[in-house]
């Protein structure tokens, strides 16, 4: 019994979502390192994000991005999960002569996410779970024109996105395992005829389990990285900004398991990155998520 609730903690969801970066680019939907079957969960996610952009070698401005996120996930069924989140954005962008603040809702998304494969061996414990995604992102943040020089501050992209998320785990024994997802996002264009270019995302991380008394505590530390394609206007792509490129960074996280909560803490750093011909840099990406979990009715079991 302690094992299975092990692993329903180690495939438990946790949601990522956001608008665009600044620059326009920025991280798909993602499962993440947990997508159980075994609980129905809600919780609140914080993250902040900084940026900068530069002209011919010189900083010119900073950004700074608070995001706060209601997150929720129910089982439909025994291999359907739906999963939502509900962000509010608040963003700093600061130069030598000014600091401009836009604050508002975020594009909601929702999710159906279907288990594949879920292998267990003689004692319970899942050695293979393999689950696809399909996420719908809405266009009911706050946005504005691409004319306008603070477009990327603002935390809604104006655009209906659909992301494939393919989401694996393999666990080699009873404290070690590895967690593997890959996402696509295709971009829709806003009311200005604008569209972010689609993007690709690679995760991979090794996860660490230890039972600490009655509580786990499991660490992960690998690899993301994300790839860009052109923004366009009709269609047409302006080479001096077209926000296209690549982040690869080093992730980490910190996951303690209780009763019926799930505190995570993780951070991500750029250790390779190219986007917009050099002219956008991202930094650090952090952030503490809380979710209660609620164990599904034995209806839900059948």
């Amino acid at each position: 019994m302690k094992k299975k609730f092990f692993v329903a903690f180690l495939l438990s969801s946790s949601l990522s979502y956001s608008c665009d970066m600044c620059g326009g680019v920025n991280g798909n939907a993602s499962i993440g390192l947990f997508a159980s079957n075994r609980f129905h969960t809600f919780g609140l996610k914080s993250g902040f994000r900084t940026y900068s952009t530069y002209m011919y070698g010189i900083r010119h401005t900073q950004e700074f991005i608070w995001s706060n996120e209601l997150q929720f996930r129910t089982q439909l069924h025994k291999r359907i999960q739906l999963m939502g989140s509900l962000p509010y954005q608040s963003a700093i962008q600061k130069t030598d002569l000014s600091t401009d603040v836009v604050v508002g809702l975020a594009d909601p998304n929702l999710m159906l996410n279907f288990i594949l494969i879920q292998k267990q061996d003689s004692s319970g414990m899942t050695k293979d779970f393999l689950s696809l995604g399909g996420s719908l992102k809405m266009p009911l943040g706050k946005n504005v024109s691409n004319q306008n020089a603070l477009k990327n501050l603002y935390p809604g992209t104006g655009s209906w996105d659909e992301t494939l998320i393919l989401n694996y785990l393999h666990q080699f024994g009873k404290k070690v395992g590895w967690q593997t997802e890959i996402s696509y996002a295709f971009k829709g264009k806003d009311k200005f005829d604008y569209r972010y270019g689609n993007t690709f995302s690679l995760s991979s991380q090794a996860v660490y389990s230890q039972k600490i008394a009655s509580y786990r505590l499991l660490v992960s530390g690998g690899i993301l990285l994300e790839n860009h394609a052109s923004s366009s206007t009709n269609r047409i792509v302006d080479p001096s900004a077209s926000n296209k490129g690549y982040v690869f960074s080093g992730k980490a996280s910190v996951n303690l398991l209780t009763y019926r909560w799930l505190w995570s803490l993780y951070a991500m750093q750029p250790l390779s990155q190219q986007i917009n011909k050099g002219s956008i840099k991202q930094q650090i990406n952090c952030g503490i998520s809380l979710n209660y979990l609620i164990k599904k009715s034995q209806k839900t079991k059948k």
